[in-house]
């Protein structure tokens, strides 16, 4: 009889072969489990920084737009602010807080409000809001606040401000915020000055 190249296959027994358990099994499964696991969260959390670093761009796109906006007005424009009685979100607005009298009729107009982030007022401790604005919509600055959905809805808020110690220059501060998918709120701050011409 010729040798053919069929093997036969030897039982598993008593005999030392090697051979696995399904315990060895087990154990060889849950440790794969684990490995792939720890590589899904590192996966994950770089996942959420390209998306938080995508959300800040967005964030940062929306604020050179606002302040290209208020450079497209005419400089009497940016000058004289917002107008409270036509934006109904002047009222509700957390960052503009009065602070004295204001009188439009002056030479120079006075404001009785402020810009105050973070409890600080901005951009310096002698800027104020000019609010004498009489136009009815004029964006950025009426309504000075604004929402735009981009997958996730970010809301701008266009303040002009100005400071007795630096007139015929008004500085545009834009406040972007949104929520971000883990919950927490995030903030991109730009400001930027415009010079009378």
């Amino acid at each position: 009889m010729a040798k053919g190249r069929f093997c036969a296959m030897k039982k598993r027994g008593d005999s030392g072969e090697a051979g696995y358990s399904i315990v060895e099994v087990l154990v060889g499964i849950t440790l794969l489990a684990i490995v792939l696991l720890a590589a899904d969260r590192g996966a994950i959390g770089t996942l959420s920084a390209a998306a938080l670093g995508r959300e800040h761009s967005v964030a940062t796109g929306l604020v050179t737009a606002a302040m290209a906006e208020a450079v497209a007005l005419p400089f009497a424009d940016v000058e004289n602010g917002l107008d409270p009685t036509a934006d109904s979100s002047f009222s509700t607005d957390h960052n503009i807080v009065a602070s004295g009298v204001t009188n439009c009729d002056a030479t120079p107009p006075t404001s009785g409000y402020v810009l105050k982030l973070n409890g600080v007022v901005t951009p310096t401790a002698t800027s104020s809001v000019p609010v004498c604005n009489v136009k009815t919509s004029e964006a950025p600055f009426v309504p000075h606040v604004s929402s735009v959905n981009e997958g996730i809805t970010y809301t701008l808020y266009t303040y002009p401000t100005t400071d007795t110690a630096s007139p015929g220059i008004v500085t545009v501060v834009v406040v972007v915020t949104w929520k971000a998918p883990n919950g927490s709120i995030q903030k991109v701050v730009g400001e930027d000055a415009i010079a009378a011409p």
